[in-house]
């Protein structure tokens, strides 16, 4: 499944728009909003942030409630049906909403102080643009600047992994299938989770495209992981 087109990815999660917060919130037994603030906490004091591959832009609006000095967030996402969701409630103290692609940011170069990306990195793998959307990544980041991602790991843990692969393969399914119906990309999902390559290889390519140190930080048993890598 790995070189999926850029496009199907883009056309699958715009049909998944509707629900998708919902979605969020029921597969991770409402943790997805904890682990979208240890972003937060990771990044710190940001004056300017991109949200890549935002989505209904729960992580960019997470930097923005409730701090006293309002960075400048940008969300960009490939799909316009997601941006569309974000933009209901949020429009009022949400800067800016960018419908664009990854590997080709429509922003100058180093702009940025922080990007950040929830659940995004192994879809930049399994649609084999990893490697420009980092250099991507990098160009946009001013000297010094961090990128963060959060995505869904495999738990090395032996008993940690066989309670993650037991949820994976009943309740998951169930919640996916109830909310989206024949929508629901559950192959994909399954597969995308299990392409990501392991640390050590993400880091190379972190690497090789514009950063100067990479780190991979397990949370939660490594349920999902925090990706950092510093210009």
């Amino acid at each position: 499944m790995n070189g999926v087109p850029t496009e199907a990815i883009g056309q699958m999660f715009s049909a998944l728009a509707p629900r998708y917060r919902l979605f969020n919130r029921w597969s991770s037994l409402g943790l997805d909003d904890r682990w979208r603030r240890c972003v937060v906490n990771e990044v710190g004091a940001a004056r300017r942030v991109l949200d890549l591959g935002t989505g209904t832009g729960d992580l960019a609006l997470r930097f923005i409630e409730g701090s006293i000095h309002r960075p400048f967030v940008v969300g960009l996402d490939l799909s316009l049906a997601m941006l569309d969701v974000g933009r209901t409630g949020g429009e009022s103290i949400f800067p800016a909403w960018v419908q664009g692609n990854g590997n080709q940011l429509p922003f100058i170069t180093g702009v940025f102080n922080s990007v950040v990306s929830a659940f995004v990195l192994r879809n930049l793998f399994v649609g084999g643009v990893m490697a420009p959307a980092l250099r991507e990544v990098s160009r946009v980041l001013e000297v010094g600047g961090r990128a963060v991602f959060l995505d869904l790991t495999r738990p090395r843990n032996i008993f940690i992994r066989w309670g993650h692969g037991i949820y994976s393969r009943t309740l998951l399914p169930l919640f996916g299938r109830g909310l989206f119906g024949n929508k629901w990309p559950g192959a994909y999902l399954s597969h995308s989770i299990r392409a990501l390559p392991p640390s050590d290889v993400v880091g190379r390519v972190f690497l090789d495209n514009g950063f100067s140190s990479f780190e991979c930080r397990p949370l939660w048993g490594g349920i999902v992981s925090l990706f950092i890598g510093k210009k």
